[in-house]
């Protein structure tokens, strides 16, 4: 994809005649309420810079739908799906056309999607994706693509991005179980978590870090798998009596609830759980999990809103944030929220 010909957008079209994007378009689209003399000055900078129209183009004179590409890891985790409903429903609603490219979770898969991604010749893009870095942005950003990143905090000309902060309530759940001495703190670490995950894990590395408390084998391998963590705890929680886990997502918690119940154990008397990411999920399991929430539907359909903002020309606020709140429920002894 290096020697790829950088793209031509209908921005730098108009930026080279010094006219609008609507002008663009109606040349494009062969429309009369245009002055001869800038037709002729659109369609010469458009020989000149061997512009091809894109959706977008042709979109703004005629309200034909455009076409907005997602990078996602993955579709098949209740969280992303959530999210990428609120990005269909909301483009939906604008008239706007979705393209799905999945990075999976291998740097290879990511270097696809995003080739994919630029060749598609999208007018615009949203990315949710742990495994991308910086370059991959900027690399992104190179072809004039406007983009909202979603986790990660960018700052770019052609970019906006939605930070997801989950410190606070990290932060706020760690001074509740230090005040547990009999209950130590462990950690489900699943090699594919992400940046997001990982992130929380160093928030609890660094706290429990700072207080010298924090047990030598604080964190626990597991695969990404309901099955083999319930298979890997039913024999733990034959020596492990006692504690306070935090999982990745709900279907590894309620893994590790299952195992702790089916030992004979009480929960959250004994062993009490908590899931980083929850969802819907979180209320059907008995009992119900604690989790720390954030409204993936509403992050998704605010990044659309702030996509199609980008590609008009007109969003304030670049960067948008959500914070996580902490929701108690049966398998923790936290204040009850809910």
């Amino acid at each position: 994809m290096d020697n790829i010909k950088d793209r031509i957008t209908i921005y730098e079209v108009a930026k080279a005649c010094g006219v609008s994007l609507a002008t663009v378009s109606r040349v494009i689209n062969h429309q009369n309420n245009v002055k001869e003399e800038t037709r002729k000055k659109v369609e010469e900078a458009i020989a000149r810079l061997a512009y091809k129209p894109s959706a977008l183009a042709k979109g703004l004179a005629t309200n034909r739908t455009t076409n907005i590409g997602i990078i996602l890891p993955a579709a098949n985790y209740v969280y992303i799906s959530n999210m990428l409903n609120g990005m269909v429903d909301i483009g939906k609603i604008y008239g706007y056309q979705t393209t799905l490219f999945f990075a999976k979770h291998s740097k290879e898969d990511v270097n696809d999607a995003i080739d994919h991604l630029i060749t598609s010749m999208v007018d615009g893009a949203i990315i949710f994706d742990d495994e991308l870095e910086d370059k991959d942005f900027t690399r992104i950003s190179s072809y004039k693509i406007p983009f909202v990143a979603i986790g990660n905090r960018i700052e770019d000309e052609n970019a906006a991005c939605i930070t997801l902060d989950y410190h606070e309530s990290i932060e706020e759940i760690l001074n509740c179980v230090a005040e547990k001495p009999d209950k130590p703190l462990y950690v489900i670490h699943v090699e594919q978590g992400g940046k997001l995950i990982h992130s929380v894990e160093e928030s609890i590395y660094e706290y429990y870090a700072k207080h010298e408390v924090l047990d030598q084998n604080w964190l626990i391998n597991c695969e990404d798998s309901y099955t083999q963590t319930y298979n890997q705890f039913l024999e733990y929680f034959k020596t492990n009596k006692k504690g306070f886990f935090i999982a990745p997502r709900d279907s590894l918690a309620a893994a590790l609830m299952n195992a702790a119940i089916d030992n004979g154990l009480r929960v959250p008397e004994d062993v009490e759980i908590l899931s980083i990411i929850g969802t819907k999920y979180a209320n059907i399991t008995r009992p119900s999990l604690s989790s720390l929430n954030i409204d993936m539907f509403e992050v998704g359909s605010i990044a659309m809103r702030m996509v199609t903002k980008l590609l008009k020309g007109d969003l304030e606020n670049k960067i948008f944030s959500f914070k996580s709140n902490l929701i108690s429920r049966n398998s923790t002894m936290l204040k009850k929220d809910n």
